[in-house]
């Protein structure tokens, strides 16, 4: 018989007893492997758990801390350096557990909630934080809950910039769009006032006309702050000295403010010049000089310093930049005002005071120039503006300007083309009093029509930019195929620039509304070479 063969009952029950054995040794060879797999796991989630950032901690239906992460220890180590054990308020406090109370007993009940709530640190201060309460069951019963705390404290601040940065695109896109409506009226009522001056000559009514063109000038300085804000006004770029600039400008200031401020000016002992609009640089200026003359009604110190210094922020490339700083020593602004300073039409002064357009429009130019404004202001201590702008190397250079047209008879066809019926009869009736004969449409197409029933007439085409049923440009596109060498001259209340980056205009000279009359019989006299 050979070793191994089981030929009688007790050998074949010790065969079945092997087999039983070997499926046992399996199972717990299984089971071994198993255990292994999960400590090997619960030893990764544990790394993660201690290693995370996040406050982590686990409690039971007494409230008694069971466990809890590195981060959460850290943070209370000073006061319970042995947690384990001890109760929730016991370690937060009775008031803040009373507060938490409501939402851990709901969890018990089976439901996970979150909530935001702010803790202020002796080291980090006052953050935000978004706590997580979650249940942990054992079969039906939730007997521990598992709580979360995130710091959400930059996300809100991110949050936040993105918001304040999308309501200031969406009133600078308001902003511009009511400036370009104003500028059409605008031009209707200086049209006619110089008509009145015209026939008046030296009458009451030539004088009254006078202060009408007077205030619409004021108005279009109005417009071109709003313009400014909304990043919609053409800038005539040039290298310009801060130091000369705010040098220059002090007499003006001393005397822009009061005779209880005393105007300080530090300037850097070195060379700080930008690319800059030089005009829109002033009216900064004068604005931020206004608003803290504003906030010292009973006197103080108003001080601007020019500098270099280095910014890192997230609106602007990183980098040197030529820095204009102006302070004031005033009353300060509430948190709420920071909030708002730069909307335009926000102010705290009274009615008829201010237009709340200074700060807003200070906004818009400084950002159109590629810098950026910053501000701190304390209650009862003062408020201090920052400008910073891209740093030059150049040296300042004088460009000349280029001259007005003055009033004077003409002569010639025009075809004008203007969807606003104030604005076209008003530029026909000025042109006719000065010569010069007039074809009118209301739209693209119409204008294209008459051309092609008077093209041995037409010998310029005066054409509003933004249109119904044909804009300015392709009407423009359309003449030319006609008449390749016909003058064209664009109007519209957007400044060139912004119609150029639309593709909106081209081809022709440009006159930006208000138009005043002599700027546009001036126009019409160069495309004509009278």
């Amino acid at each position: 018989m050979e070793y191994g063969m089981f030929t009688n009952p007790v050998q074949g029950e010790q065969r079945s007893l092997y087999r039983e054995l070997v499926q046992v040794n399996r199972k717990l060879e299984q089971k071994v492997q198993e255990l292994n797999q999960a400590q090997q796991r619960l030893m990764e989630y544990r790394k993660v758990f201690e290693c995370t950032g996040d406050l982590i901690y686990v409690f039971d239906r007494d409230y008694r801390y069971l466990m809890a992460n590195e981060a959460y220890r850290d943070c209370r180590k000073s006061l319970f350096p042995d947690l384990i054990g001890r109760t929730l308020p016991e370690v937060i406090g009775t008031d803040t557990f009373a507060r938490v109370k409501p939402q851990i007993d709901a969890c018990f009940a089976g439901n996970e909630l979150s909530y935001e709530d702010s803790h202020h640190y002796v080291d980090k201060g006052t953050r935000d934080l978004l706590v997580t309460f979650s249940p942990v069951f054992e079969g039906e019963r939730v007997e521990r809950v598992a709580c979360l705390i995130k710091d959400v404290s930059e996300r809100k601040h991110l949050e936040e910039q993105l918001r304040q940065s999308q309501k200031m695109e969406a009133i600078g896109t308001l902003a511009g769009g009511i400036a370009h409506d104003f500028n059409n009226i605008l031009t209707v009522i200086a049209g006619y006032a110089s008509l009145i001056q015209i026939n008046g000559e030296e009458s009451e009514a030539a004088a009254m006309a006078g202060e009408i063109l007077f205030s619409v000038e004021r108005a279009a300085e109005m417009t071109r702050s709003l313009l400014a804000f909304s990043r919609k006004q053409e800038v005539h770029l040039e290298t310009v000295d801060l130091n000369l600039l705010v040098a220059e400008l002090h007499k003006s200031l001393a005397r822009l403010i009061s005779e209880e401020i005393e105007l300080v000016v530090r300037v850097s002992g070195g060379e700080v010049c930008c690319v800059a609009d030089r005009g829109q640089l002033e009216q900064v200026l004068i604005n931020l000089a206004v608003n803290a003359r504003d906030a010292m009604p009973g006197g103080g110190i108003l001080e601007i310093c020019t500098g270099i210094a280095e910014l890192e922020d997230e609106e602007v490339a990183p980098g040197r930049y030529a820095l204009i700083t102006v302070s004031d020593n005033g009353t300060g602004m509430a948190k709420e005002v920071q909030e708002r300073i730069f909307e335009p039409f926000f102010t705290t002064k009274e009615v008829g005071k201010g237009t709340g357009l200074g700060l807003s429009s200070s906004y818009g130019i400084i950002k159109q120039h590629n810098g950026a404004i910053r501000m701190h202001s304390e209650c009862g201590t003062g408020t201090s503006f920052r400008v910073y702008l891209p740093l030059s190397g150049e040296r300042p250079r004088v460009e000349s300007d280029g001259s007005e047209g003055r009033l004077g008879a003409g002569s010639g066809t025009v075809l004008l083309a203007e969807d606003e019926e104030t604005v076209r009869d008003m530029t026909r009736l000025l042109l006719e009093r000065h010569g010069y004969q007039v074809l009118t449409a209301r739209n693209g197409q119409e204008a294209l029509e008459l051309y092609r029933h008077n093209q041995g007439r037409v010998q310029v085409l005066l054409s509003d930019v933004i249109m119904p049923r044909m804009n300015g440009r392709e009407l423009c596109e359309q003449v030319r195929q006609l008449a390749p060498g016909l003058p064209v001259i664009f109007m519209s209340g957007y400044p060139a620039d912004v119609m150029s980056e639309k593709g909106l205009c081209g081809g022709g000279a440009y006159l930006q509304k208000p138009v005043k009359p002599e700027e546009l019989l001036g126009a019409l006299r160069r495309a004509l070479c009278v």
